[in-house]
């Protein structure tokens, strides 16, 4: 039987339409795809406690409920942690807002008088710049403190996803052992110990980074004496899980608020502070933490984090990393994919050398003399 090959055109209409079926799709079924993925996550950080509790003679149902119900615990003890400082923080919000808008004012007079430039002109500048970014900050925390029925049902929903994978876990492994034939089995079976690994690798080590950040936050913040030390410090820290993106959020959010319970000169000590630790980390606990374990370069990261956000709003900017090292696994694993993991991830030197020796067998030039600057046509 003769195998029928589309031609290129064919084939690229095709592969595009399925694109857009799958961002549509993704998009519509936001509802189920987002708690199913960070529950993916969440069993996939809980496995060791689960192993550990099954080795001792536990069911699997009562381990993987107690796994879960420890998470909660942690959790549950982080918000209380939290949450003297939280609930002063939206009981004052309506005079930190009023102050804000005071600050801005008196800052509108100030360049009137220094540099001539009318109020009106400064408005449409100042209610982007800074009112715009309030009302940021307003919406995301009346979505995820105010909507307290939205957030009890997606964290419930996520909980019990986790359980369910944690339970199910064999049944889950067994149906997508037998979804492709036996000669892809041990390709499959690579993925997944790959993808488990990686994942529990970075997740694992994120969480034990923002830790860490949040402490150094919290306590930089505490030594300058700033209003809602706590409460800002971890929740840098959270934004400082998206990567380039937010640093930037959260060091406008806490300079903001700074401002409004404070002086500039501790806003800005806050901002000089957050960047600072932000440094320490990206250098220094970032490598050291988290290792290289997600090999993904910048510049898909930044578009990744930039389409998750799109797509999904902020949990789609928390969610874009791992999605990204799970595709990239696929592709590795797959050859006709190679090409698309090289450039999901970072280029890597002996990748490159290869190709060089490829192309000069043939006579063709390499990944080098192709990214050399082109010679004028005088010095041909």
């Amino acid at each position: 039987m003769t195998e029928f090959k589309l031609p290129f055109t064919a084939r690229l209409t095709f592969t595009l339409l399925s694109l857009i079926l799958l961002v549509y799709i993704a998009h519509t079924a936001s509802g189920i795809i987002i708690p199913l993925l960070f529950a993916f996550l969440i069993s996939i950080m809980l496995l060791p406690v689960t192993y550990f509790l099954e080795k001792h003679k536990f069911p699997r149902g009562l381990a993987a409920a107690i796994a879960v119900l420890l998470f909660v615990i942690v959790i549950l003890l982080i918000m209380l942690a939290m949450g003297t400082q939280m609930q002063a923080f939206i009981a004052d919000f309506p005079q930190l807002e009023k102050k804000l808008l005071d600050t801005v004012t008196s800052l509108q007079e100030w360049i009137d008088h220094k540099f001539h430039i009318s109020s009106n002109a400064q408005l449409s500048y100042l209610q982007k710049a800074a009112l715009g970014t309030l009302g940021t900050a307003t919406s995301f925390i009346s979505q995820t403190f105010l909507s307290v029925s939205s957030l009890i049902i997606f964290v419930v929903f996520v909980l019990l996803y986790s359980f369910f994978m944690l339970f199910y876990r064999k049944l889950l492994v067994t149906f997508l052992v037998r979804l492709f034939q036996d000669k892809h089995r041990d390709t499959l079976l690579d993925v997944l110990a790959r993808t488990r690994f990686i994942i529990k690798s970075y997740v694992g080590g994120l969480m034990i980074e923002m830790v860490v950040v949040a402490v150094l936050n919290t306590t930089v913040f505490l030594i300058l004496g700033i209003k809602y030390a706590i409460l800002l410090g971890v929740m840098a820290a959270i934004f400082n899980i998206i990567p380039y993106i937010g640093i930037f959020t959260a060091l406008i959010i806490s300079m903001l608020v700074t401002l409004t319970t404070g002086t500039p000169i501790a806003a800005l000590q806050v901002g000089i502070s957050l960047f600072l630790v932000h440094l320490l980390d990206s250098n220094v606990l970032l490598p050291r933490i988290v290792g290289s374990k997600v090999k993904i370069n910048a510049l898909v990261t930044i578009i990744g984090v930039v389409m998750g956000n799109m797509l999904w709003g902020i949990p789609g900017m928390f969610l874009a990393i791992p999605i990204i090292a799970i595709i990239k696994i696929v592709c590795e694993s797959v050859d006709y994919m190679n090409p698309w993991a090289i450039l999901l991830g970072d280029e890597q030197k002996e990748k490159t050398e290869t190709v060089n020796q490829i192309a000069e067998q043939k006579g063709q030039p390499g990944v080098d003399d192709l990214t050399k600057a082109p010679e004028s046509p005088e010095k041909k």
